[in-house]
């Protein structure tokens, strides 16, 4: 095996990098709140798809008794792990069939091998995420028709709602607000409902988290009023009315549910709450009858890489197939491979991106001197508390990071503050720059990646006043060159001159997809996120509210309206109308990539266009999806492929219609690259309120796909790469003068295909390794000091459970010049390496028994901030470690190489070093899954070597001879050795790694 160096592209950037290490337990300890399942059905399953449209299988005794029969289960339940110690915290029955409980972690093994019990998984935490808005989106036209949401129960689960609030129904005062809520968190009348509440507009609503949690515990009662705001911002742009008329959100005339969920004193909200919350919202009397049922629920609101595993997300899906429409924040995680959040991640769930507003601008940065870097900086972004107004010319001086504490490093009196993101609030690095004196502020960002918004965490006023100074967000190269040139001095102008319109893009900050779990096309459709919205506690106050919180309810009041004008329609009707109907004309950021369309895993089916929807009497699905997309999936294809999906087409008009069926490309080098065919019929004929299917073919040439360069280290925070490789579009019918489409959207790697023809060899006899795909096969070979068996299936995760489970397959090692690198190849592939597997290799130095370093896997800056997976090092017991290198690790991938230096581990090419590697959830317990104990090696003496791999790989329909040769000594210095370990790279799925066993 012949040393090397690592790979340049592995090398971080001006590293090693630090951070700072919890100090927490790799698995459960202590008191844990753990969420119980048990094995029958949910009400709202057991009722039947689509029972609020079509009929529920059970009346109403049925329902009640059905829901007797679970508690009565449930109760035995809660008498057995109350003897173990438990307390019961909740219990739900309509959504899903779980009890939560407060338990110490050594009784969760007891718990799950209860009777009846399905799953016991550790409770989730999520994180929160008009007047010329609702015109935009159409919403306004569809009111003037009469339609206006009237009839339709929309729960808005989130931190409350103000119903005090002149625009949701109230007096309009502070002192109505100060008579509900109190004047503060810990006032007891925000917990008893005084007379104030219900009210005509929000009619029902409970309060499942109270005013402590997350600094206290989670409490309940009957009075959902919101003291944080995001809830009353949600349910204002959903349904809000003024009494006068001249303030309306989308669906005025719907009732609203407030369920309060998240917190009052963060952005925290709670699993336990949430489920409540959904259970709620399908019987908002309590009765056990889910005939009263809400309409929609808004959940604006998300945890970034949605897994398929995540309760909430399943408890969603039961909803949505008993007949309520679920809508869902996509997240503001940026431009980022599979960062879209759960529960929008949900195939049910109507998830949701954030475009621009029609009134946003972006403001470049004109760098008026030195006349070497003098000319404009577009890619930029605002904040609403602090905006650009007039503008600002001055020179600028650099202040540091910023924060309270921080030592400015300049003075920024009469000066523009540059100041570095990190570590505190944007909004304080502002404020306090304004008080220092500073006419303008610029914040740059401090990794790689688009300038995106901030949110104001209260330092700044709202309505702005002026006192906190213009505010212009720049990307880390801009920033950068403005540090280097500070001496000259540097002189910038910020003004409405140099501004663009951003009508009809994306906002930055919006998650992309495709989902984690199903590499489908998510989100599903696009809102403006910024309208003027009810400020609670203020008695009539309003401000812009942006984000995909902001987004998700403009969708939600949508269905709203669609539900009023079509009562009888499921979900899926109404998620696949809005969908086939939306504005597909929308660009990335004309600023920054003027005419360049924003991909469908950015923008799903388009902006919301509800009056086109309300309007449309043409419906498309995939007829086994059930959504108004065609998502074809990722695919490692060596040569041709052929893929189907049946689109259901649904007439609702009185006469039958022909519709020109038509695909095409969002961009015109993936339709002139002859890599994606296109087959399907020219026209379909549906009968009079009826519906028809049809075959979509696509045929996938590998030979014409472009070079694979996407991967989950230094690339896997890069959406612009993902657009390179995928190929996506609009499949358009047409009859007439009306037009409604469906996404489409395929991820396919051009594939090598390398086997070797002997997977078990001597020392000193050689094999053959051949490569029979589309592109060079590159090959690693490592030592292979261990393997694991595979996990049987019926110990795997459903969709649901809570919880994921690594399975490690094979493990190796080998020196890499002046590094070690870690193999590890497991039995089921991962989208992305960031989620939801850890891989620590512990690492005994001295053999003497304890373990002296741990060298793992995580994404670098912490969860949902980059996209990138480094490697870091760190002493056992210490409280921080490095990071050296980037993880070497692909997307759709099962194997992962982690790359250290020797000298950070105290190791020598020479050193005998005992290790273990195990597997841990990371994204939803902590918990350890799987193990490789107990190896010993010597990086510079392994017991067998391979030589003859070609060093840029395979070429195609080549063989290479590959010979095995025992070293001298290494039985002695790496004992565990018993074979090779060959990883492949660009393979297709279960053919990424091959072991090859060595006999004596």
């Amino acid at each position: 095996m012949q040393a090397q160096e690592p790979s340049d592209g592995l090398s971080i950037p001006g590293g090693p990098i630090s951070v700072e290490v919890d100090a927490q337990l790799q698995e459960l300890s202590g008191p844990v709140e753990i969420v119980v399942r048990l094995s029958d059905a949910p009400l709202s399953e057991a009722n039947g798809a689509g029972a609020k449209q079509r009929g529920a299988n059970f009346n109403t005794d049925q329902q009640r008794a059905y829901g007797r029969g679970l508690n009565q289960k449930q109760d035995t339940l809660v008498a057995q792990v109350t003897a173990l110690g438990g307390v019961e915290t909740g219990r739900v029955t309509k959504a899903l069939n779980a009890v939560i409980f407060r338990v110490d972690a050594a009784q969760v093994q007891a718990i799950a091998a209860l009777p009846g019990v399905r799953s016991v998984r550790k409770v989730g935490t999520y994180e929160l995420d008009l007047s010329d808005t609702v015109p935009y989106i159409g919403a306004t036209a569809v009111q003037n028709t009469g339609v206006d949401g009237t009839g339709v129960k929309v729960a808005v689960l989130d931190s409350g709602i103000d119903y005090t609030h002149r625009n949701l129904g109230g007096a309009g005062t502070l002192a109505a607000y100060e008579a509900a809520y109190g004047t503060a968190p810990g006032d007891p009348k925000n917990i008893s409902l005084d007379g104030l509440f219900p009210t005509a507009k929000v009619v029902a609503g409970f309060d499942f988290v109270g005013e402590a949690w997350p600094n206290g515990p989670r409490t309940e009662d009957a009075d959902p009023i919101d003291y944080e705001g995001h809830g009353t911002h949600v349910a204002d742009i959903i349904a809000g009315r003024s009494d006068d008329g001249s303030h309306k959100g989308v669906a005025p005339g719907a009732s609203l549910v407030a369920v309060k969920v998240c917190s009052a004193v963060g952005s925290s909200c709670n699993g336990e709450a949430l489920l409540l919350g959904i259970d709620y919202a399908l019987d908002p009397n309590g009765d056990g009858d889910i005939s009263d049922a809400v309409d929609v629920i808004n959940m604006s609101l998300g945890s970034s890489y949605g897994q398929r595993e995540d309760d909430l997300s399943e408890a969603s899906a039961n909803a949505v197939r008993f007949g309520v429409t679920v809508v869902a924040s996509a997240g503001n995680s940026a431009d980022r491979p599979y960062i879209l959040g759960s529960p929008s991640s949900t195939p049910e769930v109507i998830s949701v991106a954030q475009t621009q507003v029609p009134s946003a601008l972006t403001f470049a940065l004109k760098i008026n001197s030195p006349a070497g870097i003098a000319g404009l900086y577009p890619n930029t972004e605002t904040v609403d508390w602090a905006p650009i107004g007039g503008g600002f010319t001055g020179d600028v001086v650099y202040v540091g990071r910023g924060c309270i504490g921080d030592a400015y490093l300049a003075d920024p009196a009469g000066k523009i503050a540059l100041v570095d993101r990190g570590t505190c609030g944007i909004s304080q690095k502002t404020r306090r720059a304004s008080d220092a004196g500073a006419t303008g502020v610029l914040v740059a960002l401090i990794a790689p990646g688009d300038a995106v918004t901030f949110s104001n965490a209260g330092e700044c006023p709202v309505p702005p006043d002026g006192t906190c100074k213009p505010t212009l967000i720049i990307i880390q190269s801009y920033g950068n060159l403005i540090k280097a040139n500070l001496t000259a001095p540097v002189n910038v102008t910020v003004s409405p001159a140099a501004s663009t319109q951003l009508v009809g893009s994306m906002v930055g900050s919006s998650s992309r997809g495709p989902s984690y779990s199903y590499n489908a096309i998510k989100p599903d459709i696009g809102a403006p996120g910024a309208s003027i919205s009810a400020i609670a506690g203020t008695g009539n106050g309003e401000e812009p509210f942006g984000g995909t919180s902001g987004a998700a309810p403009m969708v939600a009041g949508a269905a709203a309206l669609l539900i009023q004008k079509y009562p009888a329609r499921t979900p899926a009707e109404i998620k696949s109308l809005l969908m086939n109907t939306a504005e597909t004309t929308i660009y990335t950021n004309p600023a920054t990539q003027p005419g360049v369309l924003a991909p469908i895993t950015r923008i799903g089916g388009g902006e919301v266009r509800v009056d086109r929807a309300a309007d449309s009497s043409t419906a498309a699905w995939d007829a086994k999806d059930l959504t108004g997309s065609l998502s074809f999936g990722y695919h490692a294809i060596t040569s041709i492929q052929n893929f189907k999906k049946e689109v259901l087409v649904r007439n609702y008009s009185a006469t039958a219609r022909t519709y020109t069926i038509t695909p095409d490309f969002r961009y015109a080098d993936d339709a002139a690259s002859g890599a994606i065919e296109f087959k399907t019929p020219a026209t379909i004929t549906v009968p009079a309120n009826g519906s028809k299917t049809f075959t979509v073919q696509l045929k996938v040439r590998a030979v014409n796909l472009p070079v694979w360069n996407l991967n989950g280290g230094p690339n896997g925070g890069n959406g612009a790469l993902l657009q390179g490789v995928e190929f996506d579009g609009y499949l358009n019918l047409a009859s007439g003068d009306e037009t409604v489409h469906l996404a489409w959207q395929i991820l396919p790697h051009k594939a090598a295909a390398v086997f070797s023809s002997r997977s078990s060899v001597s020392a000193g006899s050689s094999l053959t390794l051949r490569n029979t795909g589309a592109t060079i096969g590159r090959v690693d070979v490592f030592s292979l000091t261990g393997t694991s068996p595979k996990i049987r299936k019926k110990l795997l995760p459903q969709p649901g459970d809570n919880y994921a489970l690594i399975d490690l397959k094979a493990v190796g090692v080998r020196q890499a010049g002046s590094a070690i690198q870690f193999a590890i190849n497991t039995y089921g592939e991962r989208a992305h390496p960031n989620y939801p597997a850890e891989f620590d290799v512990y690492i005994d130095t001295n053999r003497d028994g304890t373990d002296d370093y741990v060298v793992y896997n995580g994404e670098s800056g912490g969860f949902g901030v980059s996209g990138q997976n480094v490697v870091y090092v760190q002493q056992v017991g210490a409280t921080t470690a490095s990071a050296f290198f980037f993880a070497d690790a692909d997307l759709n991938s099962a194997n992962i190489i982690l790359t250290a230096p020797l000298s950070a581990l105290g190791l020598t090419p020479s050193t005998q070093f005992d290790f273990s590697i195990y597997a841990f959830d990371n994204y939803f317990t902590g918990a350890q899954t799987d193990a490789v104990e107990n190896m010993t090696y010597t990086v510079g003496t392994p017991k067998y070597t391979a030589t003859g791999v070609p060093p840029a790989g395979i070429p195609i329909g080549i063989r290479s001879t590959v010979t095995i040769q025992a070293v001298t000594g290494g039985a002695v210095a790496s004992p565990s050795q018993t074979g090779l370990l060959l990883m492949y790279r660009d393979a297709k799925a279960k053919a990424e790694a091959e072991i090859i066993t060595v006999r004596k």
